[in-house]
């Protein structure tokens, strides 16, 4: 009540009814001896209700425990369910089949698809163009490495995880979008696409792009799955190529595992002539009444241009630089000097360096082997210093 109510109150015969609880600045406050025993009542029915609550909480958690084994093995069980009966569902909306799997060392795919990419385009109405890859690591029925070349979005990255992503499903039991599948098992997959670098690290993108490429030289066995997308890219021309030359042999001569390298160093081309593994693969293009249209289709061969410029004006870049680029790329064209083949390049006129021939170890190098520090006291250790002085001179 307001201060000039309460006062009113408080003069009238019922003003014992009120228990005077508080004053405010403009309010006071009352109550009476039936709003306090309500309340307490209030009180006790809360409190007896989080007790029921947490009895009947504590009966059931016992019940749980003890149904713990059976619970968990339903658990297991639905999991399992799900897991097959989304398998069956993909399978049956994206005609997915069943693929298969041996110890071999293959890589056969039919018509295959990207299992995001074709379920996106299906969704807006769009078709999605199914592509084959044939690999062997041994070399025996068909390639263990596939040079993949054409134009800037052609589709080679696409391509390029398309396959890596189906080795995957068919490795976690998936049915896969194609219309057939074999594949020997893969131990690990690597894969080196897009562009990024490390700025906390000070690394660029060429650095992050070794180090990652390093990375899978090193650690690919001959039963890996590697897809390296234009590796050598943030370099000087000749260095970039010189490095993917180098990585494609390394795949293909001591490594021997199955591999996709796409490229825009069409120079790489040549090496199916050299090595006998190793196969040209390239995604279609046609340029139609000074349009490019990409076809997205994978066929045996090297694409023979990159159409650079015609993707910078489907990328909007303004008419007068595509112009200037267009010139600028005929001249350089028309040059004969421009115009190298690859056993033109001082890189691809030598074979590979052989390795040197380890020479036994020196008188040096086997007393050195042959001591133990921990176990040297410190006398002991300076004698062995004055022996290997002697060696010496």
């Amino acid at each position: 009540l307001s201060q000039k109510l309460a006062e009113q109150l408080q003069a009238q015969d019922t003003a014992k009814q009120f228990i005077h609880r508080q004053s405010l600045a403009n309010q006071v406050r009352f109550v009476t001896a039936e709003l306090v025993d309500l309340d307490a009542r209030i009180q006790r029915a809360a409190a007896q209700t989080l007790a029921l609550e947490m009895e009947v909480f504590e009966a059931l958690r016992e019940d749980v425990r003890q149904l713990a084994g059976e619970i968990q093995a339903a658990h297991d069980a639905i999991s399992a369910l799900d897991v097959a009966t989304a398998n069956a569902h993909y399978a049956e909306d994206c005609d997915a089949v069943r693929p298969k799997i041996d110890r071999s060392t293959r890589l056969e795919i039919c018509r295959g698809r990207h299992p995001v990419v074709a379920d996106v385009l299906k969704n807006q109405g769009k078709p999605f163009t199914p592509n084959d890859v044939d690999l062997d690591a041994t070399g025996a029925d068909a390639a263990r490495l596939s040079l993949v070349t054409g134009p800037n979005m052609a589709g080679k990255s696409t391509y390029l995880r398309q396959n890596a992503l189906l080795i995957i499903m068919a490795q976690a039991g998936l049915f896969v979008p194609a219309k057939s599948m074999h594949l020997g098992v893969v131990d690990r997959l690597f894969s080196r696409v897009g562009a990024g670098d490390d700025l906390a690290q000070g690394r660029s993108t060429f650095m992050m792009e070794m180090v990652e490429t390093a990375a899978i030289l090193s650690q690919a066995s001959d039963r890996s799955f590697v897809i390296l997308d234009e590796i050598g890219r943030g370099t000087a021309t000749y260095d970039g190529l010189a490095i993917a030359w180098a990585c494609a042999e390394d795949l293909h001569e001591r490594i021997r595992c199955r591999a996709l390298f796409a490229t825009h160093y069409h120079e790489l081309s040549q090496l199916e002539k050299r090595m006998k593994a190793v196969n040209n693969i390239s995604l279609q293009a046609r340029e139609h009444n000074g349009e490019l249209i990409f076809l997205h289709e994978a066929r045996a061969g090297a694409a023979d241009r990159s159409y650079g410029v015609q993707v910078a004006r489907l990328a909007g870049m303004p008419t007068g630089v595509v112009e200037r680029a267009r010139d600028i790329l005929q001249r350089l064209e028309e040059d004969n000097q421009t115009k190298l083949r690859l056993d033109d390049l001082p890189l691809f006129s030598f074979e590979r360096a052989p390795k040197p021939v380890s020479s036994a170890p020196s008188k040096l190098e086997t007393v050195l082997k042959s001591i133990k520090p921990d176990e040297l006291s410190p006398k002991e250790a300076l004698e062995v210093i004055y022996n290997l002085h002697k060696l010496l001179t």
